[in-house]
């Protein structure tokens, strides 16, 4: 009876595998119950912080930001910024810019301006424009031009001037002359 033995085959690609496990296990550091640290200060004592929250609370003080929101809060006071709608919120004040309507608010005050219709409002006062018919008003006074008829009005008085007839009339009196005739005057 002949007996029959089992040989066994290693093969170099097994010993290169098991020697590559050996090492990984060998280098890898061991594991630990211990948590990373936490935020601490420049003075050692530890303070609380929420990171995804962006909030920090500490001996300083506490702090939040919201990062896509454009808003922070801290020691030194809080702070908002609404990129699209162009409005500001902080320490100094409050602001606001609407650019399509061409209005603004802050802390020196709010204004408006219309540019199809000429008019404006604003902390120094509100004034309006119409070119066609030489109209104004504002915090000096309202006036009015009337090209073709000669007559005007504003702040220092009204006056009228009929060019084909020679006469005048405003806040210093009137005249008028009439050809072969003569000149009167009032005032």
């Amino acid at each position: 009876m002949a007996l029959k033995t089992n040989t066994l085959k290693i093969s170099l690609k097994s010993v290169l595998l098991a020697g590559a496990a050996v090492s990984a296990i060998a280098v890898a550091p061991p594991a630990s119950a211990d948590p990373p640290p936490g935020c601490v200060n420049a003075d050692g004592t530890v303070c609380a912080t929420v990171p995804g929250a962006g909030a920090t609370a500490g001996p300083e003080g506490a702090g939040a930001t919201v990062p896509g929101a454009g808003a922070e809060a801290g020691p030194e006071g809080a702070n908002a910024a609404v990129p699209g709608a162009e409005a500001v919120a902080g320490p100094e004040g409050a602001g606001a810019t609407v650019p399509g309507a061409g209005a603004t608010a802050g802390p020196e005050g709010a204004g408006a301006t219309v540019p199809g219709a000429g008019a404006t409002a604003g902390p120094e006062g509100a004034g309006a424009t119409v070119p066609g018919a030489g109209a104004t008003a504002g915090p000096e006074g309202t006036g009015a031009y009337v090209p073709g008829a000669g007559a005007e009005a504003g702040p220092g008085g009204a006056s009228a001037s009929v060019p084909g007839a020679g006469a005048t009339a405003g806040p210093g009196g009137a005249s008028a002359c009439i050809p072969n005739v003569g000149c009167l005057s009032a005032g």
